[in-house]
């Protein structure tokens, strides 16, 4: 009976989750982020392709100039503009959870959701009628999941996709790096999904849980970008930095050989997150009136 009452809460909040108008325009608006990534490498390499050479001597200053004084490319610059793109093109296969910015979105409606059930009272109402509220939040928490596996597939496809239309070389082992590259993703989109799970859970609003996981989202990156700075002029050590929340997708994204210190920060610490989220607001939940 447990089971089946787990079951009922599930569908009933996926049903809610589904009739959300942000769910889809965040899928419009995913598209169009991805869209214009590629269209950048798309140009990019259609102006490489066009790219006028010369066969004369660089001067002094490694520069080659027509009798205008605008500067002419070798085939050297050529191939190394190709090269960029094409790197580039790649890279946003690799990253598509990255390029299409999944966490900000999922941010925005694991706030709405969830503040709008506490809002609208669909959660007292569900409370009352005896759902264990364990099952009421991991119902909520299991919805969000599926939502970013969703966003997550429905990136990698458009990539994918669009990927094809200017394809550059794809091996098997590239094939291996991308679906390392979406597994990471996937994990540390999840890890930030329970951040925001709980953050709406202490707030109980939708306007209050957006507004402190929109500021806690830019701030957070402002702190780190000014301490990344300072770390880097007086040549201290940034390793740490990757160990903080929302900290771990520039290093899921990326197609390089990660180190020991970079897997620990992509696999560890999404997992204590995720626990340590579903802790905080499970907690909260469980002792706190419902208003």
């Amino acid at each position: 009976m447990r089971n089946k009452d787990f079951a009922y809460t599930l569908s009933s909040d996926l049903f809610r989750l589904k009739k959300l108008r942000s769910v889809f325009v965040g899928l419009i608006l995913m598209f169009v982020i991805i869209f214009l990534t590629y269209a950048v490498c798309w140009i990019g390499m259609n102006l490489a392709t066009r790219m006028d050479v010369t066969e004369d001597t660089p001067g002094e200053d490694g520069i080659v100039v027509d009798e205008n004084g605008m500067p002419l490319f070798s085939q050297q610059d050529k191939d190394a503009m190709t090269a960029l793109f094409d790197n580039l093109n790649r890279e946003s296969l690799m990253g598509s959870g990255a390029v299409a910015s999944i966490e900000f979105f999922v941010m925005i409606i694991v706030c709405i959701f969830v503040g709008k059930d506490f809002s609208n009272g669909t959660v007292r109402l569900m409370v009352s009628r005896g759902t264990s509220r364990v099952h009421a939040f991991f119902s909520k928490w299991v919805s969000a999941a599926i939502l970013v596996t969703i966003y997550s597939v429905f990136a990698l496809v458009m990539s994918g996709i669009l990927f094809s239309f200017k394809p550059t070389p794809f091996t098997g082992r590239d094939f291996g790096i991308l679906m390392r590259c979406f597994s990471l993703e996937w994990l540390v989109n999840i890890s930030t999904m329970s951040i925001f799970m709980m953050i709406a859970f202490l707030c109980r609003s939708s306007g209050s849980s957006l507004g402190m996981s929109i500021g806690f989202y830019v701030v957070l990156d402002i702190v780190l970008s000014v301490i990344a700075t300072v770390l880097q002029i007086s040549g201290g050590n940034m390793d740490w930095l990757m160990f903080l929340p929302l900290q771990q997708m520039t290093i899921a994204s990326s197609s390089a050989t990660l180190g020991t210190t970079e897997l620990c920060a992509v696999i560890i610490m999404p997992f204590v997150y995720i626990a340590a989220s579903i802790g905080i607001g499970l907690a909260t939940f469980l002792k706190r009136d419902i208003k």
